[in-house]
């Protein structure tokens, strides 16, 4: 038999094999129980925002048929209050499928590890959107002092590609609703996020309907940065370019780190587009104070 290729550590690595293939035949040496499907809640922190109803109405009825197969991951707190660390999208068919009570298995994890759980679960099934996935990451980052390495190696990516997806976290908001609609995709978002204009690139995008290649090629020629012409300050470091990303998703502005190797010196650059934004970044500035 083939076996299922894994991403990263993978929920085996808070969970036994075991737990992970448990059934409805094979509970009686394991944490699973059966719980009232009320006492059950979803985390408000899971990055997944956005079910399908269509493909839950389709797992409702294989629900129906068969049951649930693999019971819920949750963390207990109280005797009528589990929250569901791994396993919603099943719960929320459930209840379509008027389920009243469900397979469970109660862990005592941290908060740092129901994030770990809840990102792994969703990139390995591949449900998670690209702004979802990226706030994710930028959580890890944020509240748990990860590295980009280490979230890659977590999730089984690239650290370009876990850094690329952070980075779209600092693009407008206009931007990422149309990211959110499904109007542009990450490879198109990528591209918009070194140019002065990214608005109205994005719509132009939507508009004439361009490719990736497209939306690239368009952004070189739109880009005006005479600052990047500079070789001394053009060479970055994975290091400062980390840095760059991570500042430039928290203040929700563009950061360019700009380094002199020879000198040991350089500049931090936050651009802007308006006197609007300008006062935002003053504000955010001051609280540091």
């Amino acid at each position: 038999m083939k076996k299922k290729k894994v991403l990263g550590r993978g929920l085996s690595s808070f969970i036994s094999d075991e737990e992970v293939l448990i059934n409805n035949e094979n509970s009686k040496n394991s944490d699973q129980l059966y719980l009232p499907i009320e006492y059950i809640k979803p985390n408000p922190d899971q990055p997944r925002k956005y079910f399908n109803f269509e493909e839950l109405q389709e797992l409702a009825k294989t629900i129906s048929d068969k049951g649930i197969l693999q019971p819920l991951l949750v963390i207990k707190k109280s005797n009528d209050n589990y929250i569901i660390v791994a396993g919603e999208r099943r719960w929320r068919a459930a209840q379509l499928a008027q389920i009243h009570e469900i397979p469970v298995i109660v862990k005592n994890f941290s908060n740092q590890e129901v994030i770990e759980i809840s990102i792994i679960e969703n990139v390995q099934r591949s449900e998670l959107k690209p702004l979802e996935e990226a706030d994710g990451y930028y959580r890890l980052v944020q509240e748990f002092d990860y590295s980009h390495e280490k979230i890659a190696n977590l999730v089984g990516k690239s650290r370009p590609y876990i850094s690329n997806l952070i980075r779209l976290l600092s693009l407008p908001v206009e931007v990422k609703n149309l990211i959110k609609k499904g109007d542009l995709t990450s490879g198109h978002a990528r591209s918009l996020l070194n140019c002065d204009y990214p608005i109205n690139l994005a719509h132009l995008v939507v508009k004439k309907g361009l490719s990736v290649r497209q939306t690239e090629l368009l952004t070189k020629r739109k880009k005006i940065e005479t600052f990047e012409k500079k070789p001394n300050l053009n060479k970055k470091d994975l290091n400062t370019k980390e840095l760059e990303d991570t500042l430039t998703a928290h203040l929700k502005f563009k950061v360019k780190i700009l380094c002199d190797n020879k000198k040991k010196s350089g500049k931090v650059n936050i651009l802007f587009n308006d006197n609007q934004e300008l006062e935002k970044i003053c504000n955010i500035l001051k609280k540091s104070f």
